[in-house]
């Protein structure tokens, strides 16, 4: 099984729980956690300055704005 299968079917298994605040929460957590390695310098040899985060950041306040319509 890939990697990627493997994630999503795990992603999903911590959703089936969770009500729509709790879903949007878990959505913004895995959000800042993207934006927050892609603009680190853990990201390896690549150089982290030359990186565009305007669509990282686009979707990180897109999972804010969804967290606060459903709290």
């Amino acid at each position: 099984m890939a990697l990627d299968t493997m994630l999503a079917a795990e992603i999903e298994q911590q959703l089936k729980p969770l009500d729509a605040a709790g879903r949007a929460q878990f959505l913004l957590d895995l959000v800042e956690v993207v934006h927050n390695f892609a603009t680190s310098e853990a990201v390896g040899e690549a150089e982290t300055g030359s990186v565009d985060t305007g669509s990282l950041d686009a979707v990180r306040d897109a999972a804010r704005a969804h967290v606060d319509a459903t709290s």
